[in-house]
């Protein structure tokens, strides 16, 4: 595999993840303060109605780069849970370790058979 088109195809997704991330982040945003210009709700709860969207509309990222890692060690028949699990907290870190284990593998790969080869 190459893991140009991997990353490639991680952006792919990522890119339109983090365009509806933003937007829905302003949609409720903009809803909440016009609750919270209403009058209905006290300042504690305007800050956290205000963390809490922020928050989830974060977690569609992470969500993209857990599906990702996900697709990514079932491709390569590794531990897909744990990988989607590790994108979901860990988000872009998670993808960079991911991506250095491939190249390292990769690497130790092509160098054990250079080794194999006989002298000419």
């Amino acid at each position: 595999m190459e893991i140009r088109k991997e990353i490639e195809s991680l952006a792919i997704w990522y890119i339109p993840g983090f365009i509806v991330a933003f937007i829905a982040s302003s949609i409720l945003s903009g809803s909440a303060r016009e609750i919270i210009d209403f009058g209905e709700v006290t300042p504690a709860t305007e800050i956290v109605l205000t963390t809490s969207i922020i928050s989830l509309a974060g977690l569609i990222d992470n969500a993209v780069v857990a599906i990702w890692l996900y697709i990514q060690g079932k491709k390569e028949k590794g531990r897909p849970i744990l990988w989607f699990l590790f994108g979901l907290v860990a988000h872009f870190y998670a993808a960079l370790i991911y991506i250095g284990l491939r190249i390292y593998e990769e690497q130790k790969a092509h160098n054990k058979r250079l080794w194999r080869q006989p002298p000419e």
